[in-house]
């Protein structure tokens, strides 16, 4: 049997004295603990009577490490981390991924093409991808979704991404060989896409084009899909203009297979929010994907 129990107050000692020599701060160590400042003054100084050795230097400047200290803390650190890799082997089931659930058009053209910047800063990370016609709560199942909801939007484990902005976008080969589209009521000339989701609700031409003063019956759709991505693969294939969301257009259009023939856009009163499961938004490789996403999407 390891002697180590009777050489120690308690094993949370150990717990207290690596957090408070990592930080070389009391006061950061109760905060990282959850327990107040006195506390962890109390473990050191019993920590330091049963091993009837100085561990720390306290001064007016804070608190250092004397050398018994390092030499403790050096081995601590080591065996925490080793404890830690053989945990997290154990634990392991399989292949642990990271589950992302979003809708195709956000998937395809903005989600998928930028993860390769994320798993070269990551490789460890593994990331499972699935697409879904509808908002789906972030359960067992699911780690982490995106939602458009009011910007106003508050819940535990969301965190803001960017806003909801919409504008007219088509390839440049149907520009080139469609009627002139230099203003919004030049729209009623032009053959209009739509899609109307059943489960999650769009802007449509309709409304859009009030927005902008154009009577909706000056333009009423031609194609109606009853998804974004059908419709933006209509778009893609030149049989007109879609209503583009800018999360969703922006390396479509920067890689010119589609084009703004106006400037007009709406900013709407919505936002897109990355939404996480209260268990898997504690771990850390959650905490770098949401941290790359929110920054990834505020850079579109």
């Amino acid at each position: 049997m390891s002697k180590l129990r009777y050489m120690l107050p308690s094993t949370q000692s150990l717990f207290v004295f690596e957090a408070a020599a990592r930080n070389l701060n009391f006061k950061l160590a109760a905060a990282e603990l959850n327990v107040t400042q006195p506390s962890i003054s109390h473990a050191i100084k019993a920590l330091e009577r049963h091993c009837n050795v100085d561990l720390f230097v306290r001064d007016n400047r804070g608190v250092q490490l004397t050398e018994a200290g390092r030499l403790l803390y050096d081995s601590v650190r080591s065996g925490f981390q080793r404890i830690e890799h053989s945990l997290k082997t154990i634990t392991a089931r399989d292949t642990q991924y990271i589950t992302v659930a979003a809708s195709t058009s956000l998937a395809a053209h903005w989600l998928v093409p930028k993860l390769p910047i994320f798993q070269q800063r990551h490789p460890g990370i593994k990331i499972k991808i699935v697409t879904t016609d509808r908002d789906v709560e972030p359960d067992h199942q699911v780690d982490m979704t995106i939602w458009l909801r009011p910007r106003n939007f508050e819940r535990p484990n969301s965190w803001y991404m960017c806003e909801e902005v919409i504008y007219p976008v088509c390839t440049p080969s149907y520009l080139a060989s469609a009627p002139p589209l230099k203003s919004v009521e030049d729209l009623a000339r032009h053959q209009l896409i739509h899609s109307s989701d059943p489960h999650r609700k769009r802007m449509g031409w309709s409304e859009w084009l009030g927005i902008f003063g154009v009577a909706s019956a000056e333009a009423e759709p031609d194609l109606v899909f009853n998804d974004y991505q059908l419709a933006i693969q209509a778009a893609l294939a030149g049989e007109g203009v879609v209503l583009g969301w800018a999360i969703t257009t922006h390396l479509l259009r920067r890689n010119r297979l589609l084009v703004r023939p106006l400037m007009e856009e709406l900013t709407t009163e919505n936002a897109f929010f990355v939404i996480a499961n209260e268990r898997s938004s504690k771990t850390e490789e959650m905490k770098l994907l949401v941290d790359w996403v929110v920054e990834e999407a505020r850079a579109s």
